[in-house]
């Protein structure tokens, strides 16, 4: 059976560790969050399959270089670099998000989702363990789009959730500010936004500013609103609120009738995994890595690399 590109790339990040950074068995175990069984077998499918010879060989080794580069250049608890693929980007990195959540959460735990393309192909791709009784909590009001209507049947792939299910019971953007704040006081919301806050892991997308954006698409902004953004020199979004290059979070009138978890609580957190790549959205994930929304990134390696050559101009600009 063909290994999927996140299983090759684990095996060889394992021998990378073992061969060339010279850890035992039980630190990369503890390092990636495995049994050392697992990383036993992954050593015997290495050395079987040919990966480790004289040198250690294979598709992803490049990616894992550049995973180490991005970790150490951003300040970064994480990354998973897979190969650019030839086309359809969006599923690849939903794939590989999907895997990397599966290597992460562990019985009971929560999981906090976002909302839009990144999310919800991440969802249907991810594959669960029932006895590990899951719950997810939602980060921001309006993901109705995860059910079907009829009969409230789970879609989206959330039927692979056995645990509980913690859905804000609101629209994603208010009709006023004063609505809003009267919407987020209700305990209904402010306890759901509250448990949204100790997720185990949160799963985000990154939002770029082009036309053909999931924010646009899914009219919870307007055009009009998208020119205002970028004259005040937005790049990006997570969960509907926009930041700049540097991060900073642009004042804006949306701003203040969105329902949902502030991305300034995001900083200073250690679980928050954030999935983009591609051209259009490489200054939208600059300004999530400045801004330090996210400490795990799941893209590709010709965003990765553009990503660091974009740090190593500025600092280059910069006044010694």
């Amino acid at each position: 059976m063909k290994r999927s590109t996140y299983e090759e790339n684990l095996i060889v990040k394992v021998a990378w560790h073992y061969y060339k950074n010279n850890l035992t068995q039980n630190e990369i175990a503890e390092l990636l969050d495995l049994s050392r069984n697992k990383i036993v077998r992954m050593l015997e499918k290495a050395r079987s399959d040919g990966i480790v010879q004289f040198n250690i060989r294979g598709n992803g080794i490049n990616c894992l270089s550049t995973e180490r580069d991005v970790i150490e250049t951003f300040g970064l608890s994480d990354a998973f670099i897979i190969p650019t693929p030839a086309s359809n980007l969006s599923d690849s990195l939903a794939k590989a998000a999907a895997q990397y959540l599966e290597s992460t959460l562990t019985s009971e735990q929560l999981l906090g989702i976002g909302w839009g393309e990144a999310v919800t192909r991440t969802l249907q791709h991810l594959s669960l363990d029932p006895a590990a009784n899951v719950s997810i909590v939602t980060l921001t009001g309006g993901v109705n789009y995860y059910f079907q209507k009829k009969n409230y049947s789970l879609d989206g792939g959330l039927s692979k959730f056995q645990g509980r299910f913690h859905i804000i019971p609101a629209p994603f953007l208010a009709s006023s500010h004063q609505m809003a704040t009267s919407i987020l006081s209700e305990p209904a919301v402010s306890d759901i936004l509250e448990l949204a806050g100790v997720s185990s892991v949160m799963l985000v997308g990154i939002g770029g500013l082009s036309s053909d954006a999931t924010i646009i698409k899914e009219e919870k902004i307007t055009l009009k609103e998208m020119t205002t953004i970028k004259k005040q020199n937005g790049v990006g979004d997570i969960l509907g609120q926009f930041y700049n290059a540097a991060g900073e979070l642009l004042t804006l009138p949306h701003h203040e009738r969105r329902i949902g978890i502030p991305i300034s609580k995001l900083k200073g957190m250690k679980n928050v995994v954030g999935v983009a790549g591609g051209q259009t959205k490489i200054d939208a994930i600059y300004g999530a890595l400045k801004g330090g929304y996210v400490q795990t990134l799941i893209t590709d390696e010709e965003s990765a690399i553009q990503l660091m050559q974009k740090e190593a101009t500025k600092k280059e600009w910069m006044p010694s």
